[in-house]
């Protein structure tokens, strides 16, 4: 199938230049590509404005990661160019609850309450002429990430490389999470499985030997091997729609390993946790000893960046295809952009070999190895309608020249792009 033809576009680039500022010419050549809701977008808006009654959900791996402890706050706390332009994207999404992948996690300060406070919360106007988005509640815990195992997990004979920690990194906290709300959440509810061990996952992919079948792990160590390479969370939240479970994760990419696929195995398996906890399944135990997962009727939504796409890439879909067409998951259309389906044509490489559709993909990544792909997710419980959905990947050459480099920056600021999914009860 031709994947320009496959692309659903609904509401009609249309300006009237004359009448226009720089700022609203830049927003009303953009469009949008959503869920058709029989409503066309508004022109005035870089994004579509939520609907009365809506909440707005989304994820960003924003990249906030440094090579040393300590130095994403050193950054923060002066002026980084970084955190601007990638709170300018938030800015223009207004999201009322955001998952942030890739913020390092310190014990000493925290570095999601302070790009919060000195950049979202920035009364100054921005480079998109929006102004503040103060997200004042917020919740970060210990991810595995540079957490020392003691093992030697890369078969090296050493067991102090960044590949032998629980999950790979260089320091405690790297890449860590954050949830931050526009609506109160309660921490002393939130479950957290830093420490659930992948061997009691039911129906474990144990990483084994292609040739010999023997599996990769020796028994002791398969039986100490945490899954979560950060964590998984549950972060209750409560909004005007009522109590919202968010399930926050941010399992491994499915490469830098070997032919047996231990990064492979263990992202499907991070993503099968989250259906298990979907599913109430008895065998989960969350750190503070505590079984089970969501009640029946439990609203929630899945943010994150699960680091696998259902039909190109790397990894194992079953997992993540399994979560899609989950009973308990909000059917509706993936989210889409046309920056992404501009990049995928622009770019070529793998993205010509690529079967699924290019304005879904949320990663813009190397076009030589893995291309871009549909990685980040928001996924609404079933017991709301989804009314609107996007990728913040706007086409640059359909933006106005003087203020195309500022949107530039912004999505030069991560390799990855913000998704948001607009939801009302049914």
């Amino acid at each position: 199938m031709n994947r320009i033809a496959s692309l659903r576009l609904h509401g009609p680039l249309v300006c009237h230049v004359c009448s226009l500022t720089a700022r609203t010419l830049l927003i009303a050549v953009l469009g949008h590509c959503s869920i058709s809701t029989g409503q066309s977008a508004e022109p005035e808006r870089l994004v579509p404005a939520k609907a009365a009654g809506s909440l707005r959900m989304a994820t960003y791996n924003v990249s906030l990661n440094r090579s040393t402890a300590g130095k994403l706050t050193e950054d923060l706390e002066s002026s980084s160019a970084q955190a601007r332009a990638l709170a300018v994207v938030i800015r223009a999404v207004q999201p009322d609850i955001l998952l942030l992948n890739e913020v390092d996690y310190s014990t000493s300060s925290s570095n999601a309450e302070l790009f919060q406070s000195k950049y979202l919360s920035d009364e100054a106007e921005d480079a998109l002429g929006n102004t503040a988005w103060p997200m004042p509640h917020s919740f970060s815990a210990p991810v595995n990430t540079g957490e020392p195992s003691g093992l030697d997990l890369n078969s090296n004979q050493r067991s102090t490389d960044p590949e032998d920690a629980w999950g790979f990194g260089l320091f405690p906290g790297q890449y860590g999470m954050a949830v931050l709300s526009r609506y109160p959440l309660d921490a002393s509810s939130a479950r957290t499985f830093q420490k659930f061990k992948w061997a009691a996952l039911p129906g474990g992919l144990q990483p084994r030997d292609p040739v010999t079948g023997a599996p990769y792990y020796d028994k002791s160590t398969w039986q100490e091997l945490r899954l979560s390479s950060k964590s998984f969370w549950d972060v209750p939240v409560a909004t005007p729609l009522g109590m919202l479970h968010v399930l926050a994760s941010h399992p491994t990419p499915p490469a830098f390993d070997g032919p047996e696929d231990r990064n492979g195995c263990r992202n499907h398996d991070e993503i099968k946790l989250i259906q298990l906890y979907i599913e109430s399944a008895a065998e989960l135990v969350d750190d503070r000893g505590t079984r089970g997962g969501l009640a029946e009727h439990d609203s929630f939504v899945v943010l994150g960046d699960l680091n696998s796409d259902p039909r190109d890439g790397g990894s194992q879909p079953a997992a993540i295809n399994e979560l899609l067409r989950h009973p308990r998951i909000a059917p509706y259309p993936a989210p889409r952009s046309l920056g992404a389906m501009a990049a995928a044509i622009a770019q070529g490489g793998a993205n010509q070999s690529h079967v699924g559709d290019s304005s879904e993909d949320t990663g813009d990544f190397n076009d030589r190895s893995v291309g871009n792909l549909r990685i980040d997710y928001v996924l609404p419980s079933a017991n709301f309608q989804v009314v609107a959905a996007g990728v913040f990947w706007p086409e640059l050459e359909q933006i106005a020249p003087p203020l195309r480099a500022a949107v530039q920056e912004s999505l030069d600021a991560t390799d990855h792009h913000l998704v948001w999914v607009d939801v009302q009860e049914k």
